[in-house]
């Protein structure tokens, strides 16, 4: 069960506290001082003396600060940002983006832990299994009640690499008055290792995730709730990440028709190729991510990064697969037409055109910048683009065409009739 985030809500305000370094050999007293959770991170300020500086005047370089707080011992891990306010009061401040409440400080080894976990609402195409059970309660023929029930089950797992695991189960939730109760199943995504690993090595992983489930969905993708531990015996502790997570996130949006689901990507093995790929082969995938979550970018920006990043994915496949090799006279995407499903064509309208359209247009915005391009268009292109990479990367995960037939043949339609549109006019 997760825990309630009353903890997390006192960080969000303001705490109080002292407060201390992890580092070896440790300091010999704990610092007063005082911890804030911001919407970018997490800042420790905690007055300091001579001996929490450096020989260049910044605070003690550490992976891990801990403390004890109003709000409980608290723990901001991956350090990665010291200053200092010299003054009448010497001030040392931390920033981080990890923030661990409640955690057991005699536990800490440096910034590292065995397991970290993000929830989400509203994504029932992603959960595993259905935890919840509801019915009515009938007597002598007669409605006089309702049960509900919930029940916690692991889910399903799959090993990553380096002696870590990804898991993926239904968390549940129960808030509220004895007489206003309320239930909730949220998909829980989790990050386990064998050993005591930095934090960042847990995140990043999770990191791979989040950025799927941003790209399969509709609408923007936050984790409302967390929890980490630190060590394999050791309890779950509320866990607070600045850039995937978001007080109260997705809790009243129910996501029900994502451009592509669990099952749509080959289950959790899926998945977990994608996180694979994504450690190995980020150039590919960072566009990706980044046009979805940030939408302020011109078109002319977005089509240089994702042919780009088109352009990578060939080459780093050339050597390997036969789909990647070069063909004479052929323009670098037609490689990745070759390598989607079929439909990739009717849902594009006229494949030959929208590849010289394509090419062309990434030619002239890097080369020829006085050429007359109309932003609307740019815009068709580099939508189409992006999925086209997008399917074949999926594709690559799932181990078959899956996930590019249910895109260009179901989810993705109404987009690729704006993309035929575009095309059309510009003939």
């Amino acid at each position: 069960m997760m825990r309630p985030l009353d903890s997390i809500e006192q960080v969000r305000r303001g705490v109080v506290g002292e407060f201390v370094p992890v580092v070896d050999p440790p300091l010999s007293r704990w610092l007063s001082g005082s911890l804030k959770l911001n919407s970018d991170d997490v800042v420790a300020s905690v007055i300091a003396d001579r001996d929490a500086f450096d020989s260049r005047g910044l605070p003690i370089e550490c992976a891990a600060l801990a403390g004890r707080t109003e709000a409980g011992d608290v723990l901001l891990l991956g350090i990665n940002s010291r200053g200092n306010n010299r003054g009448h009061l010497d001030v040392a401040r931390y920033r981080s983006e990890y923030l661990l409440v409640d955690v057991n400080l005699a536990e800490v080894n440096n910034d590292t832990v065995t397991g970290v976990q993000l929830t989400y609402h509203g994504l029932h195409g992603w959960v595993t299994d259905r935890i919840y059970k509801e019915d009515q309660i009938t007597e002598g023929g007669k409605f006089v009640g309702w049960q509900a029930e919930l029940r916690y089950r692991r889910g399903a797992a799959v090993p990553l690499d380096d002696g870590f695991t990804l898991r993926f189960s239904t968390a549940w939730e129960v808030g509220g008055e004895f007489d206003r109760r309320t239930f909730a199943t949220p998909l829980a995504i989790t990050v386990e290792s064998e050993q005591r690993q930095p934090i960042a090595e847990h995140v990043v992983r999770i990191d791979a995730v989040h950025a799927l489930l941003n790209i399969a969905h509709r609408k923007q993708v936050k984790a409302s709730g967390g929890s980490a531990k630190v060590g394999p015996n050791s309890d779950w502790s509320q866990f607070w990440e600045t850039n995937m997570m978001a007080a109260g996130a997705n809790v009243n949006v129910t996501q029900e028709f994502p451009y592509l689901g669990l099952g749509d990507v080959a289950g959790i093995e899926g998945v977990a190729e994608w996180v694979r790929l994504v450690l190995n082969n980020r150039r590919a995938v960072v566009p990706l991510v980044r046009h979805t979550l940030f939408k302020n970018q011109t078109p002319e920006a977005r089509l240089l990064s994702t042919a780009a990043a088109i352009e990578y994915w060939v080459a780093a496949n050339r050597r390997q697969h036969d789909w990647a090799k070069k063909v004479d006279g052929e323009i670098l995407p037609s490689a990745l037409t070759r390598r989607v499903h079929e439909s990739w064509a009717a849902w594009v309208g006229d494949p030959d055109q929208w590849l010289d359209l394509f090419w062309t247009s990434y030619q002239n915005i890097k080369h020829n910048p006085a050429a007359d391009l109309d932003p609307s268009l740019i815009h068709a292109l580099e939508v189409s683009g992006r999925w086209l990479l997008t399917s074949a990367l999926l594709d690559e995960c799932a181990g078959n065409k899956s996930p590019s037939r249910h895109l260009f043949e179901t989810s993705l339609w109404n987009v690729g009739h704006d993309v035929r549109e575009h095309l059309e006019s510009a003939s």
